[in-house]
Formats: C-alpha cells, sequence, structure tokens
C-alpha cells in the first residue's frame, strides 16, 4: 500500500513540474528534454492547463477554488487507482520534490486557474485563457517556481 501511494504521489507530480514549467519558461530557462518542449511558449503552457484544469475541478468538493487536504488526497487516490493520469515530466533540475510538495504545488496552481475561471463553469474558455496566458507573460505563475521544491530557498533564476 505505502508503495502504491507514493507512485500516485509522485505521478501527481506531473501536474506540478507544468507549473514548473511555466515558470522556466517566463525566466528563459529550459531544460534539456522534457516537459520544456511542450511549454516552448505561454500559448502552449495555456493550452495544457485549459486541458488539465477541468480533470482537478471534480476534486474541489467544495467548490471555494481550492484544494484542501482531503481533496489533494483524493487525487492522490485518484492517480493511484488510475481514474485521474498526469501526464509525465522531467522535474526542473533534475529535482524531484517530495509527493506533499508536488500535491501543494497542484493546489497552488490550480487555486491560480480557478480563480481565472470567472463564470465557474470548470473549463477555462478563450477569454479565460487570454487571461492566464497575460498572468504568465506577466510573471505571476513565476512565485510558485521552486515555491514547493526541496531546494527552494536558492535562487534558480
Amino acid at each position: 500500500m505505502k508503495n502504491i501511494k507514493t507512485l500516485a504521489l509522485l505521478a501527481v507530480g506531473g501536474l506540478a513540474v507544468c507549473g514548473f514549467a511555466i515558470a522556466q519558461v517566463h525566466n528563459g530557462h529550459a531544460w534539456d528534454h522534457g516537459a520544456m518542449q511542450h511549454h516552448a511558449d505561454p500559448a502552449s503552457a495555456v493550452k495544457h492547463l485549459a486541458a488539465a484544469f477541468p480533470k482537478f475541478v471534480p476534486f474541489d468538493v467544495n467548490k471555494d477554488g481550492k484544494l484542501d487536504a482531503t481533496e489533494k488526497e483524493s487525487i492522490a487516490k485518484a492517480i493511484a487507482d488510475g481514474t485521474l493520469e498526469i501526464p509525465a515530466h522531467t522535474p526542473p533540475n533534475g529535482v524531484k520534490p517530495s509527493a506533499e510538495m508536488m500535491l501543494n504545488h497542484i493546489a497552488d496552481v490550480y487555486a491560480f486557474l480557478a480563480s481565472k475561471d470567472v463564470n465557474h463553469d470548470g473549463a477555462l474558455d478563450e477569454a479565460e485563457q487570454a487571461a492566464i496566458k497575460s498572468a504568465i507573460e506577466k510573471g505571476e505563475l513565476a512565485g510558485l517556481h521552486g515555491k514547493h521544491q526541496p531546494d527552494a530557498g536558492e535562487d534558480h533564476h
């Protein structure tokens, strides 16, 4: 059971890395391979996030635009049982954050995206995606970069 939970939580990291990728793109850093090829620019990152966001909306049971501890645990269980799939990505600098760090990062990215879902329909329409793209270009997601990494105190920029 411990191994299944660990695997599930590691898979959750895929979404967390998406957020890291956005911050890397914004700051001009690039990974050698993996997720950065998909997130070569803010528009492609927005497309990816807009596709992923609706997968997490059902886990926000209380519909407050945030993922609490119980909701994050539900995400981990859904990954473990195969009902939620997250794309595999290479973590920044090859450093894999802990499962807890990944879930916290996912919650942060979800809260950001939920705040941009102005009509609260659980999907990001063109206007909402444009707002996200603008936010990425302005560096509003850069604060999430490294926040939940083991060496978050170091400057990666």
